[in-house]
């Protein structure tokens, strides 16, 4: 029997759960903080961390997805850190096979590119590392695009899941946000390549994320146009232009506010806030769609803020946030728990919407662990019964 170098203490799987967030946590502020001089490291700790927060998303959903063999798990064995945890391509297929859920392939391709660096530099040498200057500007651009995808994941697709943690990855985005001398950076190295793919007819934009004029503009939907960006690396959606207008409830000038950045009107300097928003748009917009029955309420509740206030309405001719102004999502009514919101169709249909999602996972928590002790109980009465007759 080997010998084990290292006792840790018992811990439940909850513990378990809010160690590795809090573990991960801890590797992305070090690698943000180690972005302008060291890197290697940064490189190394942004896919740690990346790593991390995918095994505690498998493990919110059941220990044994956590383990390279699940068959053989052992919850005493996990308790004590004793185990051999699944590497990141075996993470992402679990996490769409069983637990249903697809994660891009442009995040999915971006954190195995990120693994691949990680893995150069800890068991050989990177090649791409002997410019200090040049490395300092590439790496904190791809750590820019990985923390986007991560960042996304854990603030909207697994919102519930990990809004414990909110304000700790409020401050972490910050903090990664603030590296904008490096992106322009990388925009002057990349301008004549920016610049050669204009002559070329492609159109290019500003990005969303990194708010570079180096996006090249893809495919047009009725929702936005999306597009790929050169600097940060992001493929995003922006969607349709909204040019709609309130008045004032104080001066009673129209002013344009779907956008995040009016917050008092234009005229008199009158407060403009979400909530005033809210109720100017019951009252302006007072139509749906054609998924609202008649007499149906046509405010729906925005999946991506989690606004407490229904939020959306139809403006012109589409779904609209004045939380957080995304549009061009469908709204429809959970068969669930009849609350109408916004979302992914097939998701609401077949899973739950963003209201009702963290009761159905505990139900099938409970169904899953009730299930398994049935199974156990019946393995462990077989050979008695066996032994009495």
């Amino acid at each position: 029997m080997a010998r084990k170098w290292l006792t840790q203490e018992k811990r439940s799987n909850d513990e378990l759960f809010d160690a590795l967030v809090r573990n991960a946590l801890e590797f992305v502020s070090t690698s943000i903080g180690h972005l302008q001089h060291k890197p290697k490291n940064a490189i190394v700790d942004l896919y740690t961390a990346v790593e991390l927060f995918l095994k505690a998303r498998l493990m919110k959903e059941h220990w044994t997805l956590v383990l390279s063999s699940p068959e053989s798990g052992d919850l005493q064995r996990l308790a004590e850190g004793d185990f051999l945890s699944v590497n990141l391509d075996a993470a992402l297929k679990r996490i769409k096979s069983i637990i249903g859920e697809k994660i891009g392939d442009d995040a999915s391709d971006n954190f195995r590119a990120l693994g691949e660096h990680r893995n150069q530099i800890v068991h050989f040498s990177h090649s791409g590392m002997d410019n200090p200057g040049k490395t300092q500007v590439r790496v904190i651009v791809e750590a820019w695009a990985s923390w986007h995808y991560l960042h996304a994941l854990l603030t909207e697709t697994w919102k519930a899941i990990f809004k414990p943690y909110a304000t700790e990855l409020h401050v972490l985005n910050q903090r990664m946000m603030s590296q904008g001398d490096f992106i322009k950076a990388r925009f002057d190295i990349l301008k004549p390549q920016i610049e050669i793919q204009e002559k070329r007819g492609n159109t290019i934009t500003e990005c969303g994320h990194c708010h570079m004029p180096a996006a090249i503009v893809g495919e047009t939907h009725s929702w936005g146009t999306d597009y790929a960006c050169m600097v940060c690396g992001v493929d995003d959606t922006a969607p349709v232009e909204c040019n709609a207008e309130l008045p004032c409830p104080s001066c009673s000038t129209p002013f344009r506010f779907f956008h995040g950045d009016v917050h008092a009107c234009p005229s008199c300097g009158h407060k403009i806030d979400t909530d005033l928003l809210i109720d100017l748009c019951t009252e302006h917009f007072a139509e749906g769609d054609a998924w609202c029955d008649q007499d149906q309420i046509n405010i729906a509740s925005c999946h991506k803020c989690e606004c407490p206030r229904p939020s959306v309405f139809v403006i012109e001719g589409m779904w609209s946030c004045v939380s957080c102004f995304d549009r061009g999502w469908g709204a429809v009514t959970c068969e669930r728990c009849s609350e109408f919101v916004t979302g992914d169709m097939e998701r609401i249909q077949y899973f739950a919407c963003h209201k009702c999602e963290p009761q159905v996972r505990e139900d099938f928590r409970r169904m899953t662990e009730s299930a398994q002790a049935a199974a156990s109980t019946e393995g462990s009465e077989a050979p008695a019964a066996q032994a009495n007759s």
